[in-house]
Protein backbone atom coordinates (compact mmCIF):
# COMPACT_ATOMS: atom_id res chain seq x y z
CA UNK A 1 0.00 0.00 0.00
CA UNK A 2 2.62 2.31 0.94
CA UNK A 3 4.23 1.50 -2.18
CA UNK A 4 1.66 2.08 -4.40
CA UNK A 5 0.46 5.48 -2.34
CA UNK A 6 4.50 6.80 -3.17
CA UNK A 7 4.26 5.75 -6.96
CA UNK A 8 1.01 7.82 -7.19
CA UNK A 9 2.47 10.90 -5.32
CA UNK A 10 5.68 10.89 -7.76
CA UNK A 11 3.53 10.49 -10.81
CA UNK A 12 1.45 13.28 -9.70
CA UNK A 13 4.44 15.42 -9.34
CA UNK A 14 6.20 14.06 -12.42
CA UNK A 15 3.03 15.09 -14.40
CA UNK A 16 2.57 18.54 -12.63
CA UNK A 17 6.55 19.83 -13.46
CA UNK A 18 5.56 18.23 -17.01
CA UNK A 19 2.36 20.46 -17.00
CA UNK A 20 3.04 23.77 -15.88
CA UNK A 21 4.36 26.36 -17.71
CA UNK A 22 7.17 28.06 -15.64
CA UNK A 23 9.09 31.00 -16.06
CA UNK A 24 11.96 33.06 -15.16
CA UNK A 25 12.71 37.11 -15.19
CA UNK A 26 14.09 40.19 -14.12
CA UNK A 27 12.60 43.22 -12.41
CA UNK A 28 13.61 46.51 -10.80
CA UNK A 29 12.05 49.15 -9.70
CA UNK A 30 11.17 52.52 -7.57
CA UNK A 31 9.81 52.16 -3.64
CA UNK A 32 7.77 54.64 -1.82
CA UNK A 33 8.34 54.53 1.66
CA UNK A 34 5.24 56.04 3.33
CA UNK A 35 6.10 55.38 6.86
CA UNK A 36 7.61 57.84 8.51
CA UNK A 37 8.70 55.88 11.57
CA UNK A 38 9.82 57.13 15.01
CA UNK A 39 12.81 58.23 17.15
CA UNK A 40 12.85 57.92 21.23
CA UNK A 41 15.66 57.66 23.55
CA UNK A 42 16.47 54.47 24.96
CA UNK A 43 16.07 55.65 28.78
CA UNK A 44 13.00 55.72 29.89
CA UNK A 45 11.47 55.46 26.41
CA UNK A 46 11.21 59.19 26.09
CA UNK A 47 9.65 59.56 22.58
CA UNK A 48 11.23 62.46 20.42
CA UNK A 49 9.73 62.79 16.89
CA UNK A 50 8.53 60.94 13.46
CA UNK A 51 10.66 60.83 10.94
CA UNK A 52 10.49 61.52 7.27
CA UNK A 53 9.91 58.55 4.09
CA UNK A 54 11.56 58.96 1.21
CA UNK A 55 11.80 56.69 -2.38
CA UNK A 56 14.08 53.65 -2.45
CA UNK A 57 14.27 51.09 -5.28
CA UNK A 58 14.46 47.35 -5.32
CA UNK A 59 16.11 44.91 -8.05
CA UNK A 60 16.34 41.00 -8.46
CA UNK A 61 14.98 38.01 -10.51
CA UNK A 62 11.40 36.26 -10.22
CA UNK A 63 9.85 33.06 -11.34
CA UNK A 64 6.49 32.55 -12.71
CA UNK A 65 4.82 29.03 -12.21
CA UNK A 66 1.29 29.19 -14.24
CA UNK A 67 -1.12 26.70 -13.13
CA UNK A 68 -4.92 26.09 -13.39
CA UNK A 69 -5.56 29.66 -14.30
CA UNK A 70 -3.63 30.86 -11.73
CA UNK A 71 0.04 32.00 -11.04
CA UNK A 72 2.66 31.83 -8.30
CA UNK A 73 5.65 34.26 -8.39
CA UNK A 74 8.43 33.82 -6.03
CA UNK A 75 10.64 36.50 -6.06
CA UNK A 76 14.17 37.40 -4.77
CA UNK A 77 14.82 41.30 -4.64
CA UNK A 78 17.42 43.46 -2.76
CA UNK A 79 15.20 46.60 -1.46
CA UNK A 80 17.00 49.82 -0.42
CA UNK A 81 14.78 53.01 0.97
CA UNK A 82 15.81 55.63 3.71
CA UNK A 83 13.96 57.21 6.98
CA UNK A 84 15.05 60.96 7.56
CA UNK A 85 15.40 62.22 11.68
CA UNK A 86 15.98 64.81 13.89
CA UNK A 87 17.87 64.13 16.68
CA UNK A 88 19.01 66.78 18.97
CA UNK A 89 19.08 68.95 16.00
CA UNK A 90 21.26 66.59 13.72
CA UNK A 91 19.49 65.78 10.27
CA UNK A 92 20.27 61.87 10.70
CA UNK A 93 19.41 59.53 7.81
CA UNK A 94 18.94 55.64 8.13
CA UNK A 95 19.06 53.83 5.11
CA UNK A 96 17.72 50.31 5.50
CA UNK A 97 18.98 47.71 3.56
CA UNK A 98 17.50 44.40 2.93
CA UNK A 99 16.64 41.31 0.86
CA UNK A 100 13.20 40.00 0.49
CA UNK A 101 11.33 37.02 -0.82
CA UNK A 102 7.43 37.59 -1.84
CA UNK A 103 5.48 34.91 -2.63
CA UNK A 104 2.81 36.36 -4.73
CA UNK A 105 -0.81 34.56 -5.95
CA UNK A 106 -1.64 35.95 -8.80
CA UNK A 107 -4.51 35.50 -11.29
CA UNK A 108 -4.84 36.93 -14.68
CA UNK A 109 -7.99 38.61 -16.59
CA UNK A 110 -8.43 40.53 -19.86
CA UNK A 111 -5.25 38.77 -21.34
CA UNK A 112 -3.67 42.46 -20.06
CA UNK A 113 -4.45 42.52 -16.59
CA UNK A 114 -3.62 40.57 -12.98
CA UNK A 115 -4.05 40.61 -10.00
CA UNK A 116 -2.03 39.38 -6.89
CA UNK A 117 -1.52 39.11 -3.35
CA UNK A 118 1.00 37.46 -0.69
CA UNK A 119 3.27 37.29 2.07
CA UNK A 120 6.85 38.94 1.83
CA UNK A 121 9.47 37.78 4.01
CA UNK A 122 12.37 40.27 4.59
CA UNK A 123 15.82 40.32 6.16
CA UNK A 124 17.30 43.39 7.00
CA UNK A 125 21.12 43.07 6.89
CA UNK A 126 22.66 46.35 7.23
CA UNK A 127 21.34 50.00 8.55
CA UNK A 128 23.46 53.02 6.99
CA UNK A 129 23.83 56.05 9.36
CA UNK A 130 24.71 59.70 7.50
CA UNK A 131 25.91 61.10 10.41
CA UNK A 132 29.73 59.73 11.61
CA UNK A 133 28.96 60.42 15.16
CA UNK A 134 26.25 58.21 15.20
CA UNK A 135 26.45 54.76 15.05
CA UNK A 136 23.95 51.30 15.06
CA UNK A 137 24.26 49.09 18.02
CA UNK A 138 21.60 46.49 16.85
CA UNK A 139 19.29 46.24 14.75
CA UNK A 140 16.14 44.09 14.09
CA UNK A 141 16.67 41.52 11.04
CA UNK A 142 13.29 39.55 10.17
CA UNK A 143 10.58 40.91 9.51
CA UNK A 144 7.20 39.43 7.30
CA UNK A 145 4.27 41.19 5.45
CA UNK A 146 2.14 41.34 3.15
CA UNK A 147 1.69 42.45 -0.65
CA UNK A 148 -1.56 42.92 -2.77
CA UNK A 149 -1.46 44.77 -6.24
CA UNK A 150 -2.63 44.67 -9.68
CA UNK A 151 -0.57 45.07 -13.16
CA UNK A 152 -0.47 44.85 -16.83
CA UNK A 153 1.58 42.45 -19.12
CA UNK A 154 2.43 43.63 -22.62
CA UNK A 155 4.46 40.68 -24.54
CA UNK A 156 6.80 39.74 -21.76
CA UNK A 157 7.30 43.07 -19.50
CA UNK A 158 4.99 43.29 -16.29
CA UNK A 159 3.89 46.23 -14.95
CA UNK A 160 3.21 46.17 -10.92
CA UNK A 161 2.07 48.55 -8.58
CA UNK A 162 1.69 47.05 -5.25
CA UNK A 163 1.17 47.83 -1.73
CA UNK A 164 2.86 46.10 1.02
CA UNK A 165 2.69 46.26 5.07
CA UNK A 166 4.53 44.69 7.89
CA UNK A 167 3.05 42.66 10.19
CA UNK A 168 5.93 43.66 12.67
CA UNK A 169 7.92 46.48 13.74
CA UNK A 170 11.75 46.60 12.83
CA UNK A 171 14.02 48.87 14.59
CA UNK A 172 17.81 49.86 15.08
CA UNK A 173 19.77 50.80 18.39
CA UNK A 174 21.50 53.96 17.50
CA UNK A 175 24.56 55.50 19.66
CA UNK A 176 25.41 58.64 19.58
CA UNK A 177 29.24 58.28 21.09
CA UNK A 178 28.95 59.25 24.93
CA UNK A 179 25.52 61.78 24.00
CA UNK A 180 22.93 58.85 24.37
CA UNK A 181 21.55 55.77 23.06
CA UNK A 182 18.35 56.50 21.26
CA UNK A 183 16.01 53.60 19.05
CA UNK A 184 14.27 54.29 15.84
CA UNK A 185 11.22 51.81 14.78
CA UNK A 186 9.02 51.32 11.91
CA UNK A 187 6.29 49.39 10.71
CA UNK A 188 7.18 49.23 6.59
CA UNK A 189 4.64 50.45 4.94
CA UNK A 190 5.52 51.72 1.53
CA UNK A 191 4.15 51.32 -2.56
CA UNK A 192 6.54 48.94 -4.80
CA UNK A 193 6.39 50.28 -8.52
CA UNK A 194 8.21 47.87 -10.58
CA UNK A 195 8.92 46.30 -14.45
CA UNK A 196 9.65 42.77 -14.75
CA UNK A 197 10.86 40.89 -18.15
CA UNK A 198 9.97 37.55 -18.23
CA UNK A 199 12.92 35.31 -20.59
Amino acid sequence: MKKLILTAIVGLAANFATAQNINFGIKGGAVFNTDKGKVWEDAGNIFKKDGKASAGFQAGALARVSLAGIYIQPELLYTQFKNEYDVDGQKLNVTKKRMDIPVNVGKRFLGIGHIQAGPVFSYYFDDKLSVKDFTTAKQDEFNVGMQIGAGVEVSKLLFDLRYEFGLGKVGSDILNGSNGQYRTEIRPQMLNLSVAYLF
